[in-house]
């Protein structure tokens, strides 16, 4: 068994990843869940903006774009944060990255109006620590989205979630596989029953104001194949909660 970490095994994906998400090559980002992150942040006019688990900048990048500022972004990964602000120092853009722990945020209390978190919860064997975090540093009535692989559908590929492994914390190592390309090193994600995450938002001071299952509307599986090969179960789940004021 491996027992690589999440930082090193992002440093050794970190080319490979930059350009899967520059080229714009994964369409479960660029079709479905950067419009559902986008639509559950809402306007971001003025909000100081945490992007957790940044990974290379694309979505603080977005944020950024659509007029959120001051923006910071944390990552465990190197490469991928100076990648991240690299690109926003090209782009002119207000955005702070850093190299650091999302269990161990480099900022104020209360600094923040949103938190992002785009898939970085399944990189935690023990979320509720990032969780808690979030929490110190939002502002009270402050929002954290957070983006995960769906607990109830989502195994390894191909393996469905049966009754007794769905409520157990479930650790999943594979490669990435994005539009054919396989990265060079397997990444290891970990999930856990609903009910887990909703207990380690309220312990944390949040009130869950949302809900959602992203997946592709009835018009995009008429207009593009793709999503009947490879959309067959619920993927995504997304949670919108509310720092208690």
């Amino acid at each position: 068994m491996t027992t690589t970490s999440p930082a090193s095994s992002y440093s050794l994906n970190a080319d490979y990843w930059v350009r899967i998400i520059r080229e714009n090559l994964d369409q479960y980002r660029t079709g479905l869940t950067n419009a559902a992150m986008l639509t559950a942040a809402g306007d971001v006019t003025g909000l100081a903006v945490l992007d957790a688990g940044c990974g290379e900048g694309y979505l603080s990048r977005l944020l950024a774009g659509r007029g959120a500022g001051p923006s910071f972004g944390v990552d465990l990964c190197p490469e991928l944060v100076d990648a991240a602000q690299q690109q926003a120092t090209d782009e002119g853009l207000d955005i702070r990255y850093e190299t650091a722990d999302v269990a161990a945020l480099p900022l104020d209390d209360a600094s923040v109006d949103l938190v992002v978190a785009n898939h970085v919860l399944n990189d935690l064997e023990h979320p509720a620590p990032a969780i808690a975090e979030f929490s110190r540093v939002l502002r009270p009535g402050g929002r954290a989205v957070s983006l995960l692989l769906h607990p109830c559908f989502y195994g390894s590929r191909g393996t469905p979630v049966d009754r007794d492994t769905y409520f157990r914390p479930r650790r999943i190592e594979q490669h990435f596989d994005v539009a054919g390309e396989v990265s060079p090193a397997p990444v290891v994600a970990w999930t856990r029953p609903l009910e887990d995450f909703a207990a380690a938002f309220t312990a944390a001071g949040f009130t869950l104001s949302g809900i959602t299952e992203p997946r592709p509307s009835e018009q995009q599986r008429r207009d593009d194949p793709w999503w009947e090969e490879n959309f067959t179960r619920p993927l995504f789940l997304l949670l919108v909660a509310q720092k208690v004021a």
